[in-house]
Formats: C-alpha cells, structure tokens, sequence
C-alpha cells in the first residue's frame, strides 16, 4: 500500500489530468476510458485519508535521491498493480488519437517524468514494470500524429523529459523510438517552432546520450544548447528571433526541471553545447552487435538491403583483426543488462548507427535538388557532425565506436560526397574535417581514401564548373590547414607511407593550381569576380598551411613566438549553411595526438625509419614513373636501387600488386620475348590460381591486371601461357592446352565484337559456336557451354581492374599521383548530365571494390608526429610550389589583399624553412622576396615593392636566429634601401670622399641630355647619384653600387623622385643593427659574415665605393660588445679578414678608413677588462700586425703605428695580451725600409720601455718574449747603429728587470732575497718557469754576434756574457743545459759553418772577395776568439753547477780543432787548454777519461792526408782544375799539419801540468794519441817519391813532417818513461816503451842508411859508402834529440828488462855506431848507454 505521501503527491499531478480527459471524452467513444479514469480518481482519494498539503511537490532532485533508490516499483513507492492501475487509463488516453482527451494525458505523464515520480527501465522485452513504461513511452511517441502544434510541443518536451530523467531510463528500441519520433515531428511538422524545437531537442539528446556514454554514468553535467546557432537556413525564417528565443526557453526550462542534472558552472563554455570532458576512463568498450536491418521501417530496409553485402566488405576487413584483439574486445556483449555502462555505450552505438542509415535514405529522385524534401538527410548530417565534433575520449578511440564508423559513417559519406546538393557536400565536408581533426588515429586508411575522394577531387579539378563547391573546399581546407599537428600527421602517415597517397603534396600542388586560376585555353564557366575569390581563398589555404608548420615547429623546438601570427577564422565568418560555430567548439584548437588507438598512441615517428620511409617511396616512384615511359628502364631502375628484386617471380609480384603502373606498358612488357620479360611473363601468369573457375571467369581475373598489347605476337605468347597454366590448374577442361589456346582468342574476338560501338553487325551465339567447331582436337566442344559463355561475355564485358587509367594518363604525372589511391579518388566518371552518384550501384560497388584492396594495402599503424625533422621533408614536397604560388601574384598583381598575403606566405616559408636550416630552400625564398624590393631598380618601385621592403625588416627581426647566409640578401637590401634614402636625402655619396671621380666633361654631358626639373633643384651632384641609382639591371647583376652606363630618360627621373619619397614609409631600417645583440651566439656570427661580405661588394666598386656597411661594423661591434668572449673570438676572426683585406686594398681612402675604423673597435675593446692568461685583445689587434706586414702602402703602415701610440699613451694600464700584437707590429716597423718609420716605431718602444715597462707582464710574461724580440728587430735596423746600441743597452735593462724578479709575479732571484726553493734534485723552484724567459734574450744576444757591425758584436757578447756571468749563479743545470746548446754553441755552429771549405765541385775558397776575407778573420780573431774564451771562462766560473755539461763543452773545443782553418782550429786548441789548466784540478778521473779522449779525438780528425799526391794528381786533365784541387789539398795538409803540431805542444803542456792527476789510463791514452800522429808523419816523412812530389808542387821541406814527427815521439818517450818511473812496474808500459825506443831507433837507422849506395870496381874487390849530403845532415841533427831521448829510455831500463830484451837492441846499437850522424849526440849517448847499461849486463851475462 502506498504512503499518504505518495498518494498525496499523485493526486497532486493525476486526479487534474484525469479530470480533464473525462470532461474532454467522448460519452459514445471514450466511456470506458471516462469511466477508468473515474475510478482511478475514486481510487486515489479513497487511500488518501489524511489531508493533503498545498505545498508544491518537492523538488525532482530530492526526490530521486531519497526515493528512487529504495523502491523497485514504477510509480513512486507504489506496487505494480497500483501503478499499473493508475497508469492504465493515461496509456489509453494518449491511445485515443484525440487531442483534447491525449494533451491532459500527456501532460500528466510530462509531470511524472519531471518530478522523478516513474522509475525503472522502458524495455519492452523486459519484466512487467519495464514493459508497462515502455508502453507509456510508445503511447506518448504516438500523440506526433495529432497534428496540433502545441501536442507536438508537448510531444517533444514529454520525450525530452524521459531521455533526461535520472530515474527514468530510456535505453534501446525505446530510445531509438523517441528519437525517431522528434525526427519525424521535424520532418512532418507543419510549424516552423514545432520544427526547429524537435531539431533542437535532438541535438540536445545526443549530446546527453553520448555524454553518458563517455562518463559511464546518467549523472553528468549538462547545458542547454544555444539554439540560435543550431538554426540552418531553412530555419532562417525566424527574422526578429523570436521563434529561436521561444525554443531556447523551452529547452531551457525542461533542463531547469531537472536541477540535479543541470549544473550552470559545468559543461561547455563558448561552444553552447556541452564540449567533452576528455578525461573520463572508460574501460569497457564493446556494445552488442545488432543487424543493421533492425532499427528503421520497412521503407529504408529496401534500400539497405541493396547495400547489405557493401556493409559486409567494410566488415570483412575487420573481422580479421579479430585475432589480434584481446578476448574482451573480440566477442560480443551478452550481458549488456549487468553495467550499466554498456546500455549507455549500446545506446550511442544505436543512436549514431541509426543517424548514419537516415543520412544514406535515398529520397525520390524529383526531390534530389529540393532541399526542403532533403531535409530529413540533412538533418541527419547534421546531427552527425554535431556529434562528432564533440566526440569524446571513447567515442574517439574505442574500437566498436571506430568500426562503426568505418562501417557506416564511410558508407554514408561515399552516397553523400557526390551529391549535387551544395549542403550536403558541405555537410558531407563538415564530417571529413571532424573525422581528420579528432578520429585520425583510429582511421588512418579510411581518411586515406575519402580526402582525395571528396577534397582533392574537387580541388585538383582546374576547369571548375561549380563555384560553391569548390569554395566549400577551400572553407573546409582553410580550418584544416589552420591545425599544425594534422597537416603534419597527414605527411607522416600518407606522404611518407609507400602505400598511400600524397595527401599532403597534393593537397598543395592543388591549392597552387587554383590560386594560379583557370589556365589559358580551358573553357571556364567562373565568373571574374568568382575567379578572384576562388584564388585569394587558396592563397590563404597556402598561408595557412606554413603558418601552422611554424606554429607546430614553434612548438616543438620550443621556438618563442616574437610576433603571434593571426589565426584564420574558422568558426565565425563561414557561409557554410551546414557549418554550426557551436558544434566544434575545438576548431582551433590543437586535436589531441593521443586520439589514436592502442596501436598507434604507443609508436611514434623515429627520424631513421622516417628519412628512409620518405626515401624509398620517392625512388619507388621515381621508378614507376621510368616504367610507365620505357618499361625496360624502369624495372632496371627498380631493380638497382633495391625495390624489386631481381628474380623473374618478384618482378612479376611487383607488376602484379603495385599501384601506379601503366596497364598497357605492363602488357607490353610482358609480351617481350627478351629471356627476362619472357620468364617474368611465365612467373606472372603462374602466380594465378584458375582451379575451379569458368573459362570466362579466368580470362577476367587474369586480365584485370593489365591490358593486351596491340602486337599480335605479343598477344600469342601471352594467351598461349595463359592457356597452359588454365589447363594445368583444370586439367579435366581441355583434352588439350591447345583448345583453351583458341578458345581465349576467340573469347577475346567475343568480347571486342559485342562490346565494341563501332562494330555495328554484332557475334550471335550461331555465330560464335560455328566459330569454335573442331577446336577440341577436331570435336566440338559442348554447345552447351560455348552458349553459356557467350551470353556472360555479352552481358559482361571483359575489362581491366581500373579502367580510368586513361584519365590518369592525361593528367601530368607527378608524385602525388604515382602511388596515390588515383583509382579510388577520381571516383566520379561520369558525364553531368547523367544520373547522379547516389543511384549508381556499379560505381559505388566498383569504388568499394578499390577501398577494399586498398585498405588491405595500406599500413594500419598511425604515427603520431612529434620529431620537427619532418618538417624538413614536408619543406622539400611544398616549397616550389609555395615559392610559386606566391611570386606570381607579388610580381603581376596590385591587389592590396594579395600582396599582403604573398608577403605574409614569404614571411611563414622563411620562418620555417630558416629554423629547419633547409639552406636551399630557405635562400630561394629569402632571394624571391630580396628581388621583389625592386631596390636593384628604384624607378620602378611601387607600392607593394615597399611592402616586400618592410617584409624584409620584419623578417631581420622575428628570424635573424635562423637566417644563416641568408642574411646577405637582406643586408644587401638594407643596404641598397640606405643608398636609396640618403639620394632621397640629398647627401652626396661616399664617392665623393672615398671614389675616383669622374671627369666633369662626363658629367655635364649627362646633365645636358636628361636633367629632370624635379631634380634640378637639388644640384648637378645629386642628378649624378640619382642617375646612377636608376641606371641598374637585375637583382643579381645590379651590385650595391651604382653605375651610369645608360641614357636616363626625364620619366624614369620622375619615377625615381616620387619613389625615393615612398621610401619613407619604410621607416627606421637601422633596428636591424640595433637588434643584433638580440640575436643568439651562432646567428651574430652568419650576421657579421654577411655584413662583411656586402661591405666587400660596397668597397668592390672603383667608381662607387661605400661605406655603409663598414660603419655598421663598428655599429654593432659596439651594440654586441658584452657577448662572452668565445662568442666575440668567431665574431673577431670574421672582422679580422675583413680588416686585413680593406686595410690592404689600393684605394688608400678606404684603407686609411677601414684602419681608423679598427682603431675606434680596439679603443673600446681595451675597456674591457682582461684576466691573466688570456688572449682576447691579441686576437683584436692581429688585424693591425697582417696589414703592417703586407700593406705597400707607407701611410697605411705610419698610420697603423700611430694608432698603436695612441692606444698605448691613452690605455697602458688596459693593455694585457695586446702587448703581444703590440710588439709584432713595432718589429715589423724595425725592418721597413723606410726611415721614418722605423725611427717613429723605436720612439715608441723607447718611450714604452722606460714609462711603461712594468705593465709589459703585469698580467701575462710572455709578453716579456715579444718585448725582447722588438728590441732585437731594432738593434737590426739598417738606419741607425745609435738605436741598435741603445736596444743592446734595454736588452741588458730587460735582463736585469728579469733577474730582480721584476716580470710578473715571479720572486726574485737576487742574492738579496734570500735563499731559493729547491725541489727534489736540489734546483731552483724558478728556474723551469725561467727558461722561457730567459732563452729569447740570450738566443737574441747570441744572434747579435754574428752582426756585420763589430760595436754591435761586441756589445751584444758583453751583454750576453755580463748578463750570465752576473745571474748565473741562479741558473739551474736545466737552465745552463739550454744555455749552452741553444745560445753559446750557436755562436759557434754559425762560425763552423761559414769556415766550412768548399764542396768537391766548387773552385775553392780564393774565389773570395778581399773584404769577404777581412770580415771573416776579423769576426774570427775578434769576435769568435773572445766568445770562445768567454764561454771557457764561463764554465771556469759555474763550474760547479755546469760540470755535466763538460763533455758537451769538450765537443765544442774538438769541432773547432777539427776545423780545416788554422786559426779556428788554434783558437779551439788554445780555448782547450785553458779549460783543462783552469779547471783540471777539479776534474775526476772519469772527466779526465773525457779530456784525453777528446784529445785523441782530435788528433785522430787531423791526421794529414797526402794521399791525392798518388791518386788524382794525373787522373783530372783540365790543367786549371788540376792546379786547383792541388793547392787547395796541400793547403789543406799543410793546415792539419799545423793543427796537430799545435795539439802535440797542447798534449804536452796539459801533461806537464797535471801529471799526477792523470791515471795510468788516461796517460796511456795520452801516449796513444801522440804515437798515431807520430806513425802518420813518420810514414809520410819515408816516403821519398811523395816528399819529392810535394817538394816539387808546394816547395814543402824535405822531409814535411819532420818536426811534427820529433815531437810526437818525444811526448811518447816521455809519457811512458814516467810511467814506468813514477809508478810501480808495469809490464805493459814497459812493452810500449821498448817498442817505440826500437821504432825511434830504426826510424833514425833507416834515414842514415838511406841514399848510402855502395860504389864497386868493375872486377869488384873494394867497395866504397858514398857519404851523406847536407840536407840528410841536418835532418839527422834534427831528429838527435829524439834518438838521445830513446837512448836515455834504454839505459834507464833495469837491468832484467834490459836483459830480455838485449837481443832485440844490440843490432840497432850496432847499426847507430856504424851510421853517420849529423850531430856528436847521438854518438856520446850510445856510448854512455854501452858503458853504463848494455856492457854490465854483457859482461854479467858471461
């Protein structure tokens, strides 16, 4: 039983109501339902006992809340009897089909609704209760035929009502019928307020049903549509809006009703319905699949029935996907009853399904071109767009709701696209642009198909004869193009994909034909006006499409956006009657990239895989379109670039399967009999699979790929393999391949006659089977079959696959068409008089035949793009015809709208192709604009020329980032512009100051001829400037400057003065300049390049040189002067060259310019600071140092060392590293040749030395280095030995400030300072850092030396030598190592050289000069004498610290006495001594080792060599040369005979002195060198023939070596004679010293036996010795001494020794006594070694 509540509440809506229908009833026809309703009545106030409130029912919110919930009845609380009871007579009522009794019945059920009293589901294959509120809906639905306006209100809003309660809920065929009912009312209804309520309504439940649907739940927020934007035209009538405010108020007020759904703060915002939320998580995301023959009436399954199997093919593709979804996606919902978010998915699927089979209902083709009796289509196109453009997240990516629309919204829009209906194309464009912008990812296939299918088909037709439609596809593609991400997702997924159309390159290939306008010669119906509009409207598409190329690269490089670029209005300002603003409130939003389903949300774009995507689809097309001219090529191509393989069976599969290819060259190459075209053709025709098919079904399927050549013998080898391979797959056919062989040809002969309009007496089947009697193996075939297949190749002719391929020919091939879906866009072949699309079943079965097989083609995974890489690749597709469509119009229209948009397109490609660094193409651009300025020619400015110059200005500023070389064509033109301007001026040229002038004769013959009044005012110099302006070619040739070379006429002068005024609307171009320091690290750097190279072009001209840009150098020097330092260093080496190249050029003005110019850049970069180490301000100062040493110009190089003065006097104390360029510049004036120079250039020094010298290293001792270098230079000079002096003397400053620890930060390292750190072996801590230091002043010095002026030698070595000796003592042994190698030793490596004697082949030496002799002994006896005695005195005095450095200095002593010039040789002999009797108290026995060994060295290098005496004396029979080589070889001798007799004396003193210091070793080895220089002379003192040849040739004494030979072995008797005395007993001295007195004893017999020849008697009895001559008299006197020396030895011997070796002695003492002897010495030494030595022993001995 019911609560008084709920009675009371019900009494409240019904018993009214109730009352009302039986006053309205009929007694006659409606009693029974008056006396029901009396009952109920009755009924209701008999169980409401307790008095009813008058308070108003609560509100419907509250009540569903508290009370739905908890009762499980229909009716409030109510059981279902009593619902039932009280329900039954409202049901009858609006059954009655009376208005009076079914509006209070309605009504009460409205109020029901509304105030949350019904509860429960309407289903009528559902429980009782669900049956019973199914019935009341079906009851309400049903009162749409009353024909009452009002009843059709109440209608709607009852329905309305239903589908928005929350405790009510409609779901499946109930929804569906109220749906339906509101579609009928819109279509039926004769009142326009009745018409657009029903129209609004339904929207408003689409969107609330598929709201649901994405929130998986019925509470969702919502708000009333905007109805005033919903209306279309046909609901335009309302002209003061009160029909739209009435409806608006309607739906409003029932949305109000239900307050817990409506939610003023939530929905949508702008687009008047609620837009999605885009964040709901629905998991579930399958519905029941349903027939779709169950939702409409009979009338619409007529029409589906026909189409049923093309539903099937969509569904085919789909269902082998099935495999690959997951279980929960794959089957089918059977218990959609259990969530309720599946009845809410089900119930969209149902909805949007049934809208699709209403937008495909085929009216009446009387009605085809009447809207009004299309509205129902329209309507539900409509709806359609509406929903999608506000799809949600699942409605967008689920796959039933994908498949859906593949398998009915595709089939709608195929019927749709053609229609000649302007609104329905443009609806049917509405839902394309929807599906692009927010399905994408799901339909990457279907979008493939239906965008060149309804898009580019209308766009790419160039002789339009619809103007609408056309301009409908410019609407549509203009708010496609304003959305960067779908563009480029567009390229990356069809462009880039081998398999699919160049959606994207044709789309703009298109756009340039149409903004290009109607080509000459083709009939066109377009008015002027409608040509012009057509063409701006596709020159916006093209600005559209760069401009959301820039924002999507913006975005993706996170570029800032310096000047936001206006967005395209797509939503406000459309003609577009199906285009609803508020139903995609998202047009101008970026879709979202995560659209896309599983497959294609994970994977993104790789660069790799993307370059080679791109990549092969150009070759492949590259090669298709070789194949479809020269097939042979083609697959040669193909085949070498790795696209077909090279087997017979993959060429064959690629003939076979790719899109493209010509039909006719296939057939043709296949019918080849080359061995390849041969097998390829076997492998083809192999590749089929005939078993089982009928004769006639075979030849189709084998020839729909390719069409039979015209060549009969081609044709033969084609069939007769068709033949074999038929009978091979059906061998029970044909008793022969020969039958089926005839049976083609006669089958194709068939199909020709029948088939044929030109073949007017036509095949009957008698005739055909007479034909083909005997062809069996002479039988017949069954006339049967030969019937049959007559009447199916009648019925059906035999044709190609794709049979437009001869409309694709005629079209120029290009890339978009190659492997574009051409068979599938072209779709309409047709005449325009013929029946429409939409009533061509063959053509929509033939168009879904091709969308199959291109869909099973086409890669199904969508890539969503996110690298700007392909931004590059889309540039490459567009750019040509981008650079195209935009310099045609800019350079052949004056349209104000053009230009600005041909501007604003160049402004967007430089943008986006600049950022990608797509050189080419960005130069392109940038070079069109620079050339459409027209500053190459002013007098034909006009006024778009300035606006390209202000396109060029903006361009500087938003993308000089990016600009890279380019910039050169723009400061070309800032730089032109700034000529032009000063002209405009009147300011005289740079010429003037900086040019070679003109002859005035020249310029007063122009001025007579063309002088224009409007520039005579201005004086004859401006007419000149003006002139040379106007005088100019083409971009390229017209340079910077200008040149006169013309005639000028008096208008081209007028032209040019009011274009010089145009300029002033240019404005300030120096921005450009001023905004550099804008720009980033690596674009000021391309700026300064370009701005040096149009300063080079400026300063090029011999006539016209400017300065413009050079100033402007400076400019923003100054402007960028804070860059960090490794910016400024790119910058500076660009400037530098710059510099080096003006400052040397041979226009003295502009050098002298260039070089202040540079003065005034490196004044304000001595401003800044500098730290230690650094080298910034060298680098800005090099450019100085290159033009000093390269300019030929005096003034230039004074100038340059002025400027250095300056900078010096004015910033000592900023000058850091700058010293160093300083220094270079002031040692290359220390070499000019011109005086005054370098006395300027040493005033300085001077003056910088004796001020400054401590800011020289105050930071950085290097500096040090290059100061010493200069002073060098100086003391070089040729002009003046005063400098030279007064350097030596800053060389000696220098040193001491060096040694005081003065440089830098070094300590000092005077005795003063205290003690040194030392390191680990004991050396000073400085001393390494030193070395560089101290090496250029000491290797400078030591240059010196060699100096052709003796003051400068001298002093140079006393500096040098005072510089060591005084600071010496401080110099590690590291220090003195490099000292001594790479100072001291040079002095004398220099001298060796220049005493080295001749080569073999030269004259010898007295071809010198006199002075060249002078010079050189002076620089030996005076220069090189003191250097080596000094460098000896130097070691003398460290040597402690340089005594490992004793071998080296040994070295040095023994080159000199190894020297072929006596008196080096004396010098190094004599500085040898000196060493060893200075220092030999200090050596050790191992240095001693060293001394004697050189000595023996020594001794050993200068033995003399007569040997030339015996060998080449007669061997040379030049007479001259023979005299030459011998004096030059006896002066030679006669020299190392001098050197050894020096090194013998030397030997001799050194021993004398250091006798006992030496060891028996090193004595030993004294002895050695002495006794070869002895042997050496004694063999030449015996031998008579070569003294007699040198007696003869150089008047030598005879013997020559006499003395040399004494002395030698006088230190030998000497040496080992005190060996044996001073030391203990040594056998082997004693040996040496018995050896030599034997050899001095034979030496001596055999020159006193000599010549001694025996005189006999003839008979011979006496004999006489003749006796000696005077000369062997005193030869003999002279070796006396040593033979009395060598007596002495023996006698000295003991008495044992002398005893061993008597045997050996007594025949020499005999052979002395009976010898003559030159002096008595000899004879009284013998005898004193007979009686004291050698007679004891005798005498003892016997």
């Amino acid at each position: 039983m019911a609560s008084p509540e709920a009675d009371s509440r019900l009494i409240q809506v019904v018993a009214p109501a109730l009352d009302k229908i039986v006053k309205n009833s009929s007694w006659l026809k409606h009693s029974k339902l008056a006396a029901e309703c009396k009952s109920v009545i009755e009924h209701l106030n008999s169980t409401n006992q307790s008095p009813v409130p008058n308070s108003p029912p609560a509100s419907p919110a509250a009540q569903s809340d508290l009370e739905a919930p908890s009762h499980s009845g229909v009716l409030l609380d109510l059981p279902l009897s009593s619902s039932s009871l009280i329900l039954s007579p409202l049901v009858n009522a609006l059954s009655t089909g009376n208005l009076k009794v079914s509006e209070p019945a309605l009504d009460a059920v409205q109020k029901l609704i509304a105030h949350g009293y019904l509860h429960g589901e309407a289903d009528p294959s559902g429980g009782p209760e669900a049956k019973l509120l199914s019935k009341l809906i079906d009851s309400a639905c049903k009162c749409r035929d009353l024909g009452d306006e009002n009843a059709e209100l109440l209608v709607i809003k009852t329905l309305l009502s239903a589908v928005m309660a929350v405790s009510l809920r409609i779901h499946g065929d109930c929804l569906l019928q109220v749906v339906r009912t509101c579609y009928d009312i819109y279509l039926n209804s004769k009142n326009a307020v009745s018409q657009t309520t029903a129209k609004a309504s339904l929207v408003q439940m689409l969107v609330l049903i598929f709201r649901r649907m994405e929130a998986d739940s019925s509470n969702v927020a919502m708000q009333p549509i905007v109805v005033a934007e919903l209306m279309g035209p046909l609901e335009k009538e309302d002209e003061d809006g009160s029909m739209a405010v009435f409806v608006q108020g309607f739906i409003t007020k029932i949305m109000q009703d239900f307050d817990g759904v409506f939610s003023p703060g939530g929905g949508a915002t702008g687009s008047g319905i609620g837009v999605h939320d885009g964040a709901f998580d629905t998991k579930t995301a399958t519905v029941e699949g349903t027939n779709p023959t169950d939702l409409l009436e009979s009338t619409d399954k007529d029409m589906l029935d026909a189409r049923f199997w093309e539903i099937n093919m969509y569904k085919s593709r789909l269902e082998g996907k099935k495999g690959e979804m997951p279980e929960d996606e794959g089957e089918r919902d059977d218990d959609l009853d259990v969530q309720i978010g599946n009845k809410l998915r089900r119930d969209a699927f149902l909805v949007f399904r049934a809208l699709c089979k209403l937008s495909m209902k085929t009216p009446p083709k009387d009605a085809i071109s009447d809207p009004k009796a299309m509205k129902g289509k329209i309507v539900a196109l409509e709806l359609l767009k509406i929903l999608l453009e506000n799809a949600g997240e699942v409605f967008r990516t689920s796959e039933r709701f994908l498949d859906a629309i593949k398998q009915y919204l595709c089939l709608s829009l195929l019927k749709n696209s053609a229609s000649n209906l302007m609104i329905i194309f443009q609806l049917s464009c509405s839902i394309l642009l929807s599906l692009v912008s927010r399905f994408r990812a799901g339909l990457k296939a279907e979008i493939g198909v239906f965008f060149p299918m309804i898009i580019l088909r209308v766009l790419e037709n160039v002789a339009v004869t619809n103007f609408q439609q056309k301009m409908t596809v410019l609407q549509f593609l203009g708010k496609l193009c304003s959305d960067s991400q779908i563009l480029v997702d567009i390229f990356l997924n069809y462009d880039c994909d081998v398999n699919a159309s160049n959606i994207f390159e044709r789309l703009v290939n298109g756009l340039l034909k149409t903004a290009q306008g109607v080509p000459h010669g083709v009939a066109s119906a377009l008015q002027p006006p409608q040509d012009a509009t057509m063409k701006l409207e596709a020159m916006k598409c093209l600005v559209a499409i760069l401009k959301s190329m820039g924002d999507w690269m913006n975005k993706q490089l996170r570029i800032p956006d310096s000047q936001p670029a206006k967005k395209l209005d797509a939503a406000g300002n459309t003609s577009d009657p199906g285009s609803h603003p508020f139903a995609n409130g998202n047009a101008d939003e970026h879709p979202e990239v995560s659209d896309g389903p599983a497959e294609g949300s994970t994977e993104a774009s790789d660069v790799s895989m993307l370059e080679q995507r791109r990549a092969y689809k150009l070759e492949l097309q590259e090669g298709i379109s070789l194949f479809n001219r020269k097939p042979k090529k083609g697959i040669e191509y193909l085949i070498n670039a790795n696209k077909v393989g090279k087997s017979p069976e993959e060429i064959a599969a690629f003939l076979k399967n790719a899109s493209g290819l010509n039909k006719t060259l296939i057939g043709d190459y296949l019918g080849e009999r080359e061995d390849l075209s041969l097998k390829v053709m076997h492998a083809y025709v192999d590749s089929f699979d005939f078993q089982g098919m009928e004769f006639d079904d075979a030849i189709r399927v084998f020839l729909q790929g390719f069409r039979l050549p015209g060549e009969a013998q081609k044709i033969d080898r084609i069939m007769e393999k068709f033949a074999e391979r038929y009978c091979k797959c059906n061998p029970k056919t044909f008793s022969s391949a020969d039958t089926a062989y005839v049976l083609a040809y006669s089958v194709i002969l068939l199909n020709t006659d029948a088939h044929n309009p030109m073949v007017k007496t036509k095949m009957s089947a008698e005739d055909f089977i007479r034909n083909n009697r005997g062809i069996d193996d002479g039988k017949d075939l069954p006339e049967k079959d030969l019937r049959s297949l007559f009447e199916r190749i009648s019925r059906n002719e035999i044709k190609m696959k794709e049979d437009d391929v001869s409309i694709q020919q005629t079209q120029s091939v290009n890339s978009g068409r190659v492997l574009g879906l051409d068979s599938i866009l072209n779709i309409v072949i047709r005449k325009r008089g013929e029946d429409s699309m939409e009533t061509s079943d063959d053509l929509i079965r033939h168009m879904q035949e091709q969308f199959k097989e291109k869909a099973r083609k086409s890669e199904s995974i969508y890539y969503p793009a996110t690298d700007a890489v392909i931004l590059r690749f889309m540039i490459e597709a567009c750019w040509a015809p981008m650079l195209a469509a935009f310099s045609v119009p800019l350079d052949q229209s004056d349209d104000d709208t053009v230009i600005s948009l041909c501007l604003e397109g160049f402004r967007s490609a430089i943008h986006v192709t600049a950022a990608m660094a797509t050189k080419t193409h960005r130069d392109a651009f940038v070079t069109s604009l620079a050339k459409f300025t027209s500053l190459h020619s002013p007098a034909d400015i006009k006024q778009k020329n300035i606006d390209a110059i202000k396109a060029m200005i903006a361009i500087a500023d938003e993308d000089g980032n990016y600009l890279q070389e380019a910039w050169e064509h723009v400061l070309t033109c800032v730089s032109r512009f700034e000529h032009l301007h000063l002209l405009g001026e009147g300011a005289p040229p740079d010429a003037t100051f900086f040019g070679i002038h003109q002859n005035e004769s020249d310029k007063s013959k122009l001025g007579k001829s063309d002088t224009s009044p409007a520039l005579k005012k201005k004086g004859s110099g401006k007419i000149w400037n003006a002139a040379s302006a106007v005088r100019r070619g083409s971009y390229d040739s017209a340079g910077i400057g200008g040149n006169v070379a013309a005639v000028i006429t008096s208008e081209q002068m007028n032209n040019l003065v009011s274009n010089l005024n145009m300029l002033e609307q240019v404005g300030e171009v120096n921005r450009i300049f001023v905004r550099s320091q804008k720009l980033n690290s690596e674009a000021i750097v391309d700026f300064v390049k370009a701005l040096c190279k149009v300063a080079m072009e400026e300063l090029g001209s011999a006539s016209d040189p400017r300065v413009f840009s050079l100033t402007k150098i400076v400019e923003i020097a100054h402007y960028n002067m804070n860059r960090i330092r490794f910016v400024w260093s790119k910058i500076w080496q660009v400037l530098s060259d710059l510099f080096v190249t003006i400052g040397c050029s041979e226009n003295l003005s502009i050098a002298i310019f260039a070089m202040d110019s540079l003065r005034q850049l490196s004044k304000k970069f001595l401003e800044r600071e500098e730290l230690a180490n650094y080298n910034f301000q060298n680098e800005f100062m090099k450019p100085f140092v290159i033009v000093m040493r390269k300019s030929n110009s005096v003034e230039i190089r004074e100038l340059i060392i002025r400027c250095f003065s300056q900078m010096v006097l004015s910033r000592v104390n900023c000058v850091k590293s700058g010293w160093r360029s300083m220094f270079m510049v002031f040692t290359t004036a220390a070499y000019d040749d011109h005086k005054n120079i370098v006395f300027l250039a040493f005033e300085i020094i001077e003056k910088i030395i004796r001020d400054y010298f401590p800011y020289i290293t105050e930071t950085e001792t290097t500096t040090f280095t290059d100061c010493v270098n200069c002073l060098i230079a100086f003391t070089n000079n040729r002009f003046s030995r005063e400098i030279s002096l007064n350097c030596i003397g800053f060389l000696r400053f220098c040193a001491a400030k060096l040694a005081d620890g003065d440089i830098g930060q070094v300590p000092s390292i005077s005795p003063r300072k205290g003690k040194e750190v030392k390191l680990d072996n004991g050396e000073a801590a400085h001393n390494v850092d030193h070395l560089y230091l101290w090496f250029p002043l000491l290797a400078g010095l030591s240059e010196l030396s060699f100096d052709p002026k003796p003051e400068i030698r001298k002093n140079a070595l006393e500096v040098l030598f005072d510089t060591l000796r005084n600071y010496g003592q401080h110099f590690g042994l590291s220090l003195w190592e490099k000292v001594f190698e790479s100072v001291l030793f040079r002095i004398f490596d220099n001298a060796r050289h220049a005493i080295d004697p001749p080569g073999e082949n030269s004259p010898g030496r007295a071809a010198n000069s006199n002075l060249e002799e002078l010079d050189q002994d002076s620089w030996l006896y005076e220069t090189c004498t003191l250097a080596l005695q000094l460098v000896v005195d130097l070691f003398i005095n460290f040597y402690d610290t340089v005594n490992p450095l004793l071998k080296k200095v040994l070295m040095l002593l023994v080159s000199f006495i190894e020297r072929p010039h006596q008196s080096l040789a004396g010098i190094g002999i004599t500085a040898f001594v000196r060493l060893v009797s200075s220092a030999g108290n200090s050596f050790s026995e191992d240095q001693w080792l060293e001394v004697v060994s050189a000595l023996k060295e020594a001794s050993k290098e200068t033995l003399p060599d007569f040997s030339f005496v015996h060998d080449d004396v007669g061997s040379i029979s030049d007479s001259n040369l023979r005299s030459d080589r011998i004096y030059a070889a006896v002066s030679d001798a006669k020299c190392r005979a001098a050197v050894q007799l020096l090194l013998i004396q030397a030997v001799m003193e050194i021993y004398n002195a250091y006798r006992a210091q030496l060891s028996v070793e090193n004595t030993v080895i004294l002895f050695e060198a002495s006794h070869a220089v002895a042997l050496n002379a004694h063999g030449i003192n015996s031998d008579a023939r070569l003294c007699a040849k040198l007696q003869e040739l150089s008047q030598m004494q005879d013997p020559p070596l006499l003395r040399l030979e004494n002395e030698s072995y006088q230190i030998g008797l000497v040496v080992l004679q005190n060996l044996v005395v001073d030391g203990p007993s040594r056998p082997e001295v004693e040996s040496r010293l018995v050896d030599l007195c034997q050899e001095v004893l034979r030496s001596y017999i055999e020159v006193a036996s000599a010549n001694r020849i025996a005189e006999s008697s003839l008979d011979g009895d006496r004999r006489w010795m003749i006796p000696l001559g005077s000369g062997k008299r005193r030869e003999l006197a002279a070796r006396a001494p040593v033979i009395v020396a060598a007596l002495h030895a023996v006698s000295a011997l003991e008495d044992s020794s002398l005893k061993k070796n008597l045997s050996c002695f007594l025949p020499l003492l005999s052979s002395l006594i009976s010898c003559e002897h030159g002096t008595n010495e000899v004879q009284a030494a013998l005898g004193d070694v007979l009686d004291s030595s050698v007679g004891p022993v005798l005498l003892r001995s016997c």
